[in-house]
């Protein structure tokens, strides 16, 4: 009898939908059938994500050891980099070492340390140069953030690495797998193929923001929409939001629509407190007052304050980081920025740049100090701490503790990120301060009242697109995934959405938003 086939499964789940709370529900459900031999991985994109759902599932259950919880880039390290990058096409040292920074980052600091007149001077001479830099680390066991997806893509096209790599996987839930490009749908393709994973992702095409992959020049061909249309994949429909009043949900779902294999999507306002039905809400609101942000932000605070909608649960958006720097003077630096990260665990990320610091691998380290790991662990902590109360801030103040307290020499050549290595553990911010950020960093997160201001009204034209067709231009141009952004600001609203534009609108614009059912305010 033919073994019946293992189709992935495919949950296209909206903006409050209750992802996380069903996928902590599918891996307590699915543990008990995990093998002590085997590992069930959960992976997502930030660090924040990733700690969200280890906290659910940790006040749940005692987490066991065959129970990985992470990012996109430290599960492939982990998994598939650290065993296998000697299967891959790229030759790496024994010993890795993860730099919090990519390759370009790495050239441009070879650059800056070159007399002028010596510096390259034409595209061909840049790409020679950095193969030259990426050979040159590599050998050293260096790897930067952007050679992790190569690395591992590499090592799964060996069928001999696949296929010993799936034998230890029996489970993987992808979180927010619109995010994939198609590096990581390739290694995930690979896993689903040998027929030994059960795989869960779920995600939401419409807020597909955060890859920027230049092998994708239609949007019908981002990962997520290429699985749906697949049969390899079973698809399932989630279209509950249990985040947004119905005003917000009826406005949300004037630009999604989309169809899934005869299921077109369209979400519901459901309650889940036991009510009857969720919050009718308050009316989507334009503002016309523009230029200037500090009468739009008093208004929307007004009207925050006639809501009983507390400073916490107030929220400020832009996509362009001039427009956020004129919010946060206008309330004068008292906010909040939800930071989120993505990379590998704070302590081995700040070792691995200590020892390319000092361009020694842990073995050279202990060597050559006459020490132990435990020493490279002390040092990395003390970094951690300095990070943390202000004594390091940038390269040079890093430079003077390197070699002042921990009395290392520090080689020049490798750029030190330092806002790379400023993890924060605690996303619950004391004080009673509103949320200001851009639109790429408070995605997966919610806010009672979000206030959202276009720069320019080209930018808000796009922001309301409803027409598909526009919306899924060829990604070839900074601003075409601006409808997706515009989405993304509107659908972290609870209960009110307030929209305003830097520059004043024309008539037919303020037509389009009464279209919208959105009320002009004056």
């Amino acid at each position: 009898m033919a073994k019946e086939k293992l189709n992935a499964k495919l949950i296209i789940a909206g903006p409050g939908a209750g992802k996380t709370h069903n996928m902590v529900a599918s891996i307590i459900t699915a543990l008990p059938e995990l093998s002590p031999v085997r590992y069930m991985a959960v992976i997502t994109y930030t660090n924040a994500a990733a700690n969200n759902i280890y906290l659910r599932v940790s006040k749940k259950i005692s987490i066991p050891e065959n129970l990985f919880i992470g990012t996109m880039h430290s599960f492939l390290n982990k998994f598939i980099v650290m065993p296998f990058a000697s299967f891959g096409s790229e030759q790496v040292g024994r010993e890795k070492l993860f730099l919090q920074c990519d390759l370009d980052a790495v050239y441009l600091k070879v650059e800056s340390l070159k007399e002028k007149e010596k510096r390259v001077k034409t595209p061909q001479g840049a790409a020679v140069l950095k193969k030259s830099i990426r050979e040159k680390l590599n050998k050293k066991g260096y790897i930067t953030f952007d050679q992790t997806l190569t690395i591992a893509k590499g090592c799964m096209a060996n069928k001999a690495v696949a296929k010993a790599f799936s034998n230890r996987l029996q489970f993987l839930f992808v979180d927010e797998f619109q995010d994939s490009g198609n590096d990581v749908f390739t290694i995930v393709e690979n896993i689903r193929k040998e027929q030994k994973t059960r795989i869960y992702c779920v995600g939401d095409p419409e807020q597909y923001i955060q890859s920027f992959d230049s092998s994708i020049k239609d949007f019908k061909n981002i990962p997520i929409l290429k699985a749906a249309a697949s049969s390899n994949y079973d698809i399932e429909i989630n279209n509950k939001n249990f985040r947004s009043s119905q005003k917000i949900v009826l406005f949300l779902n004037k630009f999604n629509g989309r169809s899934f294999k005869s299921n077109v999507f369209q979400q519901q306002a459901v309650c889940n407190l036991g009510k009857a039905a969720a919050e009718v809400g308050e009316d989507i609101l334009f503002s016309q007052k523009w230029e200037s942000v500090k009468p739009i932000i008093e208004d929307f605070y007004n009207r925050c304050d006639n809501l009983n909608i507390p400073m916490s649960g107030r929220c400020i958006l832009a996509k362009k980081n001039d427009v956020i720097n004129r919010i946060t003077a206008a309330v004068s630096n008292h906010f909040m920025n939800p930071k989120k990260e993505t990379g590998i665990s704070p302590i081995k990320a700040i070792q691995d740049t200590l020892l390319s610091t000092i361009r020694m691998n842990q073995t050279e380290f202990c060597d050559h100090y006459q020490t132990t790991v435990y020493t490279l662990r002390r040092h990395s902590i003390a970094v951690f701490k300095a990070i943390h109360n202000g004594r390091i801030t940038n390269e040079n103040t890093y430079g003077s503790f390197i070699k002042d307290e921990l009395k290392l020499d520090m080689v020049k050549g490798l750029p030190v990120k330092i806002d790379n290595l400023k993890f924060d553990f605690n996303n619950q911010q004391a004080g009673n301060v509103v949320t200001v950020c851009n639109i790429h960093t408070i995605k997966g997160l919610e806010s009672k009242a979000v206030l959202a201001i276009a720069k320019t009204e080209e930018e808000l034209l796009l922001w309301i697109e409803t027409d598909r067709a526009v919306r899924e231009l060829k990604r070839d141009n900074e601003k075409t995934d601006y409808p997706r952004l515009g989405y993304v600001a509107f659908s972290r609203a609870e209960k009110l959405l307030y929209i305003a534009c830097l520059e004043k609108v024309r008539a037919s614009t303020l037509s389009r938003l009464r279209d919208l059912d959105v009320k002009l305010l004056d």
